[in-house]
């Protein structure tokens, strides 16, 4: 089976995709990632390696989920419109995913494909003191976004760790911040990945450098079935940028296989 990125997911798929058996084992004991999982109904957690569940790492593109909130809220997007990159401060480089290359990029498909120069140029939009009253509010993480306007969440200032992800998920779906009904609803839809007759699957991937020769990837969200609502974040170590793309997605998937969620 062809594996799965926020690069080749498309919103909604057969039952047999997010069901089947994966090829790559799961997240184990010992290894360098970490799987956290509350389940809403039984008020309980799950974990593969605990403590490093309790390290704070960079969100790299998990950081588009509250980011997307913030935008919603403010109105510097809406769903369903299309928008340009700056090129003139993101110029298009080689590696840019086709999706990115687009004249018209809609936040769902921004959302989907982590079209991280539209998103920096939407968050140029956005001051400071705005992100830093929204971030509070939600307790995101360490908070801080003292680094780099548009890209504190790349390997720099602002923080969190997997269960701290699942947190923000809690209060987010529990609908516990300041923000608009319409901007819950319209991030709900935005943050749907995979569907079938009786799983939702909410899913954001994340993926970058941390140090030379290692890569963090990330792949955090919410599964909805006939248990209840599980929330769920996955991290885990790579050697490269290909190699943690072609598996973090599997690997998550089978961890939450193991665990009873999928």
């Amino acid at each position: 089976m062809p594996l799965l990125s926020s690069l080749s997911l498309a919103p909604l798929v057969v039952a047999s995709v997010i069901t089947a058996e994966a090829t790559l084992p799961a997240c184990q004991d010992g290894q360098p990632c970490t799987m956290a999982v509350y389940s809403e109904r039984t008020q309980q957690w799950q974990f593969v390696n605990k403590t490093r569940a309790t390290e704070a790492y960079t969100p790299f593109s998990t950081y588009k989920i509250p980011n997307t909130l913030i935008l919603l809220d403010t109105d510097t997007i809406k769903p369903g419109q299309g928008y340009q990159i700056d090129h003139t401060k993101y110029p298009a480089k080689s590696w840019w995913f086709d999706a990115w290359r687009k004249e018209s990029i809609t936040p769902e498909d921004a959302f989907k494909y982590s079209a991280l120069p539209l998103y920096q140029t939407w968050t140029n939009l956005l001051s400071k003191p705005l992100m830093q009253r929204y971030l509070n509010d939600f307790n995101y993480g360490n908070r801080d976004i003292s680094g780099p306007h548009d890209k504190f969440w790349l390997n720099s200032s602002i923080k969190l760790s997997a269960v701290e992800q699942v947190e923000f998920l809690r209060r987010l779906q529990s609908r516990a911040f300041k923000l608009k009904p319409t901007t819950y609803e319209a991030l709900n839809k935005i943050f749907l990945q995979e569907q079938t007759t009786d799983t939702k699957l909410f899913a954001k991937t994340g993926t970058g450098p941390v140090a030379k020769g290692k890569y963090l990837g990330w792949y955090v969200g919410m599964v909805e079935n006939a248990q209840g609502r599980h929330y769920f974040a996955f991290n885990i170590d790579a050697k490269t940028f290909k190699e943690m793309v072609a598996t973090r997605v599997e690997i998550a998937k089978a961890t939450l296989h193991e665990m009873n969620i999928l």
